[in-house]
Formats: C-alpha cells, structure tokens, sequence
C-alpha cells in the first residue's frame, strides 16, 4: 500500500511539474492580429478577427454547378466582405472559381486590403453548403481568411 501511495504521488508530482512548465500560448496584445485567422459567417454576420479587425459578410452569391451535374461552366460563389479596423473600412469582392472579368489573371479568392495603414491579406477558403440538386435551408456561410502582412 505504501509502494502504491508512493507511485501515486510521484505520478502527481510530474503531472504537477510538467503543467507548470508548459509555456502558455504568447497572448497578444491590443494591437495585433494572430498571423493567419478564419471565420465562417453567415449574410449580414460579423465577426472580430484578433482584437480589432471587423469581418462582415455583405453578400454570398452562389452559381456553382451542383455536385454530381455534368455542367458546362464550372460556376462561382461571390462574396462581398467588409473589413474594417478603428475608423477605416474596406469592402472587397471575393471569388471562388473562375472570374470572367479578371484581365490580370489575379487570384479572384483573395486581396490586399489596407486598414489604418497596415496590409492585411483577405482569402476566401470556402462557402458552404456546395450546391445540390435538390434545394436545402441551410443558409450559406463563407469561410475567409484575413492575414497581417
């Protein structure tokens, strides 16, 4: 009993140590923005990213060809996003698939926004749900990617 007691308290006594040494994460201040951070929102949702960059989704436009149609264009989802950090704000159209209108041959799902006089990369990764054939309620939602650079 005295063997097990003894095991039982240095098995705590490590746990104890190993917690108390584990750096915790670099907590950031006011002023900055975690190098690489997502949302997923809804139309007319916000969200803020870091302590002071506001994301709000203005519109989702979806014309992808639905999943599992043969379709002659592939489509596209469009969203309009609205960033904005103390008194400044960007809107920026963001692209998922192919942009009939780009002559740059830029990336249409992301852009550089500056904001306050710092540049920010805005990427979007993903609206969902993917089209089907058959209509669903679930209401569209864009995943977007806003990074300090």
């Amino acid at each position: 009993m005295i063997m097990f007691t003894t095991r039982i308290i240095g098995f705590l006594a490590a746990g104890l140590i190993t917690i108390a040494s584990c750096k915790s994460g670099d907590s950031l201040s006011n002023d900055q923005v975690p190098p690489a951070d997502k949302v997923s929102l809804g139309l007319d949702q916000s969200a803020r990213i870091g302590s002071q960059i506001v994301v709000r989704v203005e519109s989702i436009q979806d014309s992808r060809c639905p999943a599992n149609v043969t379709c002659v264009w592939a489509g596209q989802a469009k969203v309009q996003v609205n960033l904005s950090k103390d008194t400044d704000s960007k809107t920026v159209q963001l692209i998922l698939g192919q942009d009939l209108q780009n002559k740059e041959n830029k990336r249409p799902d992301s852009t550089g926004v500056t904001l306050a006089n710092e540049v920010y990369k805005v990427v979007l990764r993903e609206v969902s749900p993917y089209p089907e054939t058959t209509q669903t309620t679930e209401p569209k939602k864009a995943v977007v990617q806003v990074t300090k650079l």
